[in-house]
């Protein structure tokens, strides 16, 4: 985040808690419904989805940052 807004630190750093904020909510709130629509024994595979799809989402990331810093060179 801070390196999208160098200019604006403290602006980036917000919106990196606000951020954080909104996924655990998020994450509660689609937790809590699949808990009411299957069962409480649904929770650990939920966990699991949601790990993997972070990691995913930092591999994709990862990608990215690479292909703009080779288009930069």
């Amino acid at each position: 985040m801070v390196s999208a807004a160098s200019d604006a630190k403290e602006f980036a750093n917000s919106l990196q808690t606000s951020f954080g904020n909104l996924g655990v909510s998020l994450g509660t709130a689609i937790g809590g419904w699949f808990i009411n629509h299957y069962g409480i024994s649904i929770t650990p595979w939920i966990g699991v989805s949601f790990g993997a799809l972070a990691v995913i989402v930092i591999f994709w990331r990862a990608w990215l940052d690479r292909a703009v810093t080779a288009e930069n060179l």
